[in-house]
């Protein structure tokens, strides 16, 4: 997962908002959003590591985890699947911020985890190994491949552009209203100003290439030739979350092939129990 933005406490019905791309290569195997049948909790699955990069649970969680650009950082010893964590959340009932601070970050490549909680007076936490667990505070959000909210083209676009399509939003989403606004954004391919580019040791071909909201990187770009990509890597979902103030869940994914939108969106709903 290569982008969320988040709208909390933003908005009378709706304490969570979120919205999010999955960045990722092409040819790994992964099955799209739907409910597992060995756990209570809807989400996409890694078929290559098990695990996922978001997901919700009928009890009012969710959760979702994205990597940290840090080429050239060794592996950590017995490294585990940053998968795991957003997965182990849904699974349980720790409130967000014991879960975050009780993870074992030294066995993780670098990574962000978000984790919201219903039941736990709506509290939104990001765990992460390159900073010290926290709580969120009011506001819009967005985190990409680096800091939480650090000031990426993408990461600054995209929180904008959430804050307007707040302005719009009724007391109940739809289709319409919420939708097709937020998928539309989270499609942007416009890529960033050279000047605005962050340094994360890829290079300003790769910065550029991964600068937009939405990436494309086609198999035999330069770009992925250079750094070894494979058969193209680029979004390969695109989901919105919304968490109402009775704990109510509803998930929305459209997927991508090579870069194209795969079929309509999936939806998904859970009741507050």
């Amino acid at each position: 997962m290569c982008l969320l933005l988040i709208a909390y406490q933003q908005h009378p019905q709706y304490p969570l908002l979120l919205l999010a791309n999955r960045d990722e290569f092409y040819r790994r195997p992964a099955a799209p959003a739907h409910a597992w049948p060995d756990r209570e909790i809807t989400a996409g699955r890694d078929l290559q590591a098990g695990g996922t990069w978001l997901g919700i649970a009928p009890t009012g969680r969710v959760a979702a985890v994205t990597n940290i650009r840090e080429p050239g950082v060794p592996e950590p010893e017995r490294v585990l699947s940053r998968g795991e964590i957003p997965t182990q959340f849904l699974c349980g009932d720790q409130p967000p911020q014991e879960y975050a601070a009780a993870l074992p970050g030294a066995r993780y490549r670098g990574f962000n985890a978000i984790l919201f909680d219903h039941r736990h007076n709506n509290v939104l936490a990001c765990a992460g190994n390159r900073h010290a667990p926290f709580t969120f505070s009011a506001g819009v959000h967005g985190i990409s491949n680096g800091a939480p909210d650090a000031p990426w083209p993408k990461v600054r676009l995209g929180c904008q552009r959430l804050a307007c399509l707040l302005e719009t939003l009724p007391d109940r989403l739809d289709a319409h209203n919420f939708v097709a606004p937020a998928l539309t954004l989270l499609t942007d391919d416009t890529p960033a100003e050279a000047n605005q580019l962050p340094d994360t040791g890829v290079g300003p071909a790769m910065e550029a290439a991964l600068s937009p909201i939405f990436v494309r990187i086609r198999d035999g770009d330069p770009a992925g030739t250079d750094h070894g990509l494979p058969g193209g890597y680029g979004t390969r979902a695109s989901t919105l979350v919304a968490v109402d103030r009775f704990g109510s869940v509803q998930l929305w994914e459209q997927t991508y092939i090579d870069g194209q939108a795969s079929g309509s969106p999936r939806y998904f709903h859970h009741s507050a129990g």
